[in-house]
């Protein structure tokens, strides 16, 4: 059994961009936002690209955090998903609230109506 410290005391970095081969996407500034959003992404992650896209849609501000950028980050990361790089990892007001979630999972996190209907799964449940 190994002792994991009760709080995480790591400096977390600016905002950076995601995988500028399909184009730039900034986190918004969080300052005056109602609630702090952050989200652990790599670059190359079709899960993080979704997630911030999702967040772009439905106009959360938001901040991320590249793993791949930043070391201590990684750690995070491991710690908050018992040992694995999952990602995204989100947080909000520094709770973490999911990993990897679906578009339908982050409506329900921050209550918004999901735009996205129809898709192969809602066709095959009817």
């Amino acid at each position: 059994m190994t002792d994991q410290p009760s709080e995480l005391n790591v400096q977390i970095g600016e905002a950076c961009e995601i995988d500028p081969a399909a184009g730039p996407i900034e986190a918004r500034s969080n300052e005056g936002a109602e609630q702090d959003v952050l989200l652990y992404i790599t670059a190359w992650c079709g899960d993080c690209r979704r997630a911030v896209n999702f967040l772009d849609q439905h106009e959360i501000a938001y901040r991320t955090i590249d793993i791949e950028e930043d070391p201590s980050a990684v750690q995070i990361v491991e710690a908050l998903n018992r040992g694995s790089r999952s990602v995204p990892t989100v947080l909000v007001d520094g709770e973490h609230v999911a990993t990897e979630p679906s578009s339908a999972e982050l409506a329900s996190i921050f209550g918004v109506e999901n735009a996205r209907t129809g898709g192969i799964l809602s066709r095959l449940r009817r």
